[in-house]
């Protein structure tokens, strides 16, 4: 036996099994109280950045043995979506959730469910917002932005939903990266006046939609 043929190889397996391993001690330590699984599991979708840099890896070590390509089975990787998606949820307390909040930042995480919160800061400074397959809504008007600053608001949509409501004469400055997406402004009073405070919207949105609204 080879020194070769003893090393431990990098494939979509070991992926699968840092992902399953990774997400059992996430919900257990959450369900011990130790860790919040709603913040961690935000994250999921570098599970699969995971399996496709273990791809890439493959493939070279594919080349230098001299092997044959083989084809990928996709079926492990769709499924270590849809159990990132359900596990997801299964850490909301319900499909419908609607808050204020009178901090200076906000953060909206929504999978298969709406999430929806009014921000009712003195001086609200950023705000994060992530909606898969669901739809996440923050309502800016019953806050302010300090004068001569400007808010930052990081969005991720995948195939869901994003809503942010503001008042009107507000600055919007929508910079997202839309993929089979878009963006859209919806108000219909006055916007964009001289002076007025200023949301700078950041981020991917991905198979879905982000609007703003007054």
């Amino acid at each position: 036996m080879t020194v070769d043929e003893t090393r431990p190889r990098v494939t979509p397996n070991l992926a699968y099994g840092i992902c399953l391993v990774l997400l059992g001690g996430t919900l257990i330590l959450d369900r011990m109280q130790l860790v919040d699984a709603r913040q961690i599991l935000q994250f999921w979708p570098l599970a699969l950045v995971l399996v496709g840099a273990t791809l890439v890896i493959q493939s070279f070590q594919r080349a230098d043995a001299g092997a044959e390509g083989q084809s990928f089975n996709l079926g492990p990787a769709i499924a270590l979506v849809v159990v990132g998606l359900v596990m997801s949820q299964s850490t909301r307390e319900g499909r419908t959730i609607m808050r204020s909040d009178a901090g200076e930042s906000a953060s909206l995480f929504a999978v298969m469910s709406h999430n929806q919160q009014i921000s009712r800061a003195s001086s609200f400074r950023s705000a994060d917002m992530t909606a898969v397959l669901g739809h996440s809504e923050l309502d800016l008007r019953e806050t302010t932005v300090a004068p001569g600053e400007e808010a930052d608001i990081e969005v991720f949509v995948l195939m869901g939903a994003t809503t942010i409501r503001v008042p009107e004469g507000w600055t919007v400055v929508v910079r997202t990266v839309p993929i089979m997406g878009g963006a859209k402004d919806s108000r219909r009073g006055a916007r964009d006046l001289p002076g007025s405070p200023k949301i700078v919207v950041r981020g991917l949105v991905v198979m879905g939609g982000l609007q703003i609204r007054s």
